[in-house]
């Protein structure tokens, strides 16, 4: 009894054992590959395995798009690359023009054109665009490689709007427009404009360039479009594809590694002094009242739903990134400190700072000249490359002349 048992017992294993090493060769391998497929697949996961952990450093991008939006830390994000064009011998995208209003421009208003920038000698190509001009893929194609990296940045739309109607001048305009309120806040003002405008429609949006949907424009959507939801969430989509990372302004630093990380570009690199820095504005800050929210999300509706999208993108991005991404923020912000201190600090010549390594960068040394570059105008710098950059190109011209000219 007890054997005729114990052999019913071992034939069940045995047969459990069996279904169980079918399913795993059901689910895991081709029919008609065996026990060959399986040792295959077996090998597969571990050569995966061993691959991702000995993985090799990426490769430096040299060629990035950075699309310049207005009044976005843009100023800054663009020295950033200025400076890596120039360690780098890269060429830039430049306007032909070294003087005049909007000459660091490379549209105004409107696209890039070839016939507006600084041809390169020969069969040079271009590896660095970061001067202002309104986004089109099919034109920014045509000047940048094919590899290239798109990046933005984008700044919450409530701090924009304000931002952009004390720089560009618009409240002592509102001043005119309502003589009434000439000795009320910029506050007061404002919220009487968007109120204004919300009762008049699209009617009112001549001469407000620069303060309605500023950076949806300088994405390359349409006035036309500013309210349409359906085609803004169409052109998100579209934008989505075709830029791997817009910045937010809200969260530069972080925004900054990301960026280094994506393009694999070392810490030294991607240091900054702040540029641009409005220091009126933190002295006696714009108040807009909170009634006022629902009127501008309808004045700078385009704006909001890019804002949203984006800074939703880029928290699931930064999500991704794991733990040690904080890690190297912070690092960065407080090597950061120190430049920005030391850059700060008079006299500065002949000077130099020795930055220490740790994880995330090697043994750094930091000049005068450095600081220099980091904290020189952003008109004053594009004088000096665009006087530069036609200069090597006549001189290029001179050369072929010569060379083509009978002996």
């Amino acid at each position: 009894m007890w054997s005729s048992c114990k052999r019913y017992f071992v034939v069940l294993v045995m047969i459990m054992v069996l279904y169980t090493f079918s399913v795993i060769l059901r689910t895991s391998v081709r029919p008609d590959d065996g026990l060959q497929g399986l040792y295959k697949e077996l090998d597969f996961r571990s050569s995966l395995l061993e691959r991702k952990v000995s993985a090799p450093k990426c490769s430096k991008k040299t060629n990035v798009a950075f699309l310049k939006v207005h009044k976005a830390g843009s100023t800054t994000v663009m020295n950033i690359f200025i400076r890596f064009a120039l360690r780098n011998d890269l060429n830039m995208v430049l306007p032909r023009r070294s003087n005049g209003s909007g000459f660091n421009y490379l549209g105004y208003g409107k696209t890039i054109d070839r016939k507006n920038i600084i041809p390169l000698p020969g069969n040079e190509t271009y590896n660095i665009l970061c001067n202002h001009v309104v986004y089109n893929k099919e034109a920014f194609d045509s000047v940048m490689p094919s590899d290239s990296v798109y990046v933005a940045i984008m700044r919450e739309p409530k701090s924009h709007f304000i931002s952009a109607a004390s720089y560009y001048g618009f409240i002592p305009v509102l001043k005119k427009v309502f003589p009434e309120l000439r000795n009320a806040s910029a506050g007061i003002l404002l919220d009487r404009f968007l109120r204004e405008f919300s009762r008049r429609g699209d009617n009112a949006n001549r001469g407000l360039a620069y303060v309605n949907n500023r950076q949806s424009f300088d994405f390359g959507i349409p006035q036309t479009m500013f309210r349409n939801k359906l085609d803004i969430s169409s052109y998100i989509q579209k934008l989505d594809r075709e830029f791997p990372l817009v910045m937010i302004m809200e969260y530069f630093d972080e925004s900054l590694v990301l960026m280094k990380r994506l393009l694999c570009w070392d810490l030294q690199e991607i240091l900054y002094v702040p540029l641009n820095i409005n220091k009126g504005k933190k002295k006696n800050p714009v108040q807009l009242p909170e009634s006022s929210e629902k009127f501008l999300h309808f004045f700078d509706y385009a704006d909001f739903q890019m804002y949203d999208h984006f800074q939703k993108r880029f928290k699931d991005q930064v999500k991704l990134q794991g733990p040690d991404f904080h890690d190297e923020v912070n690092t960065f912000k407080d090597i950061k400190d120190q430049v920005t201190k030391f850059c700060q600090s008079k006299p500065l010549s002949n000077r130099s700072l020795t930055v220490g390594p740790t994880k995330w960068n090697s043994k750094y040394n930091l000049t005068s000249e450095d600081c220099k570059e980091m904290m020189l105008p952003e008109l004053q710098m594009m004088r000096m490359l665009i006087d530069s950059a036609n200069a090597r190109y006549s001189d290029w011209l001179r050369v072929q002349a010569l060379n083509s000219s009978p002996r």
